[in-house]
């Protein structure tokens, strides 16, 4: 079994919003106390349930944060014209980040002509490049939030087409398995390079690929493989977690 900073295994999806949601923004506080003075801390998020279930959870508490010392960037993005409901960002914003007071939120350009890019994949990805180069240089966030797909994908990394190596920063995705089918996403060095991945995932239907993970499947194979290790912080509800071979000395909440 591969070696994570902590597996936290819960019986219900709301018992594990509170869970995740307590920590996430406990480390948060944190980071920012840790951080130069007057520096932004960089946080990643996904879409799907973090988006949708779990931020939305946390908006009693929105106001532990001092937003101002944050920038918030999606991991991906569907490919798709503003207003659009299948944008994350959207969905991120009106969940949740619509009140953090004083939050700087990336945004990835989407589809319409007038967009950075023009309507053009390639060229919108190129713009997006030059964003994150000027904000982010060669680095990576500081802390990610990320849910995975039931064949194992993470951002829009699907399983077969991941690079280990790819210098690019950010990857234009056609034909996504899942659509719709062109994506803006990091690349899979920069989840690596992240120094805290915080992984959160339920349902029965996640339970083959995270087993299969935590039993050392490629990333090549399963991308989510790509960023277990001992700095990764994982948080299921029991049916996500019910192919994990865990130790017996591995203790559970």
């Amino acid at each position: 079994m591969v070696s994570v900073n902590t597996l936290t295994v819960l019986p219900t999806v709301e018992a594990l919003n509170e869970a995740v949601g307590s920590a996430f923004l406990a480390r948060l506080c944190v980071l920012i106390d840790e951080a130069e003075a007057g520096s932004r801390i960089n946080v990643a998020i996904s879409g799907g349930a973090v988006a949708t279930s779990l931020l939305p959870s946390l908006l009693p508490r929105v106001g532990e944060i001092d937003w101002s010392r944050v920038r918030v960037w999606l991991v991906d993005e569907r490919y798709v014209p503003a207003g659009h409901g299948d944008r994350n960002d959207d969905q991120a914003w009106e969940g949740f980040f619509h009140a953090a007071s004083g939050v700087e939120f990336v945004r990835m350009p989407t589809s319409d002509a007038s967009a950075p890019g023009g309507g053009c994949l390639d060229a919108a990805t190129l713009a997006f490049t030059a964003t994150w180069t000027a904000l982010m240089g060669d680095g990576s966030f500081d802390i990610a939030l990320i849910g995975m797909g039931p064949d194992g994908h993470i951002c829009s990394l699907f399983p077969g087409h991941v690079d280990l190596e790819e210098s690019s920063p950010i990857l234009a995705i056609r034909n996504s398995p899942k659509p719709p089918p062109e994506r803006i996403t990091v690349s899979m060095p920069v989840m690596r390079a992240c120094p805290e991945v915080w992984l959160t995932t339920v349902g029965d239907g996640k339970a083959e690929a995270l087993g299969r993970a935590f039993a050392g499947a490629s990333p090549l194979d399963l991308p989510v493989a790509g960023i277990l290790r001992p700095s990764t912080y994982v948080y299921l509800d029991a049916a996500a977690a019910s192919q994990i071979q865990l130790p017996s000395t591995l203790a559970q909440e």
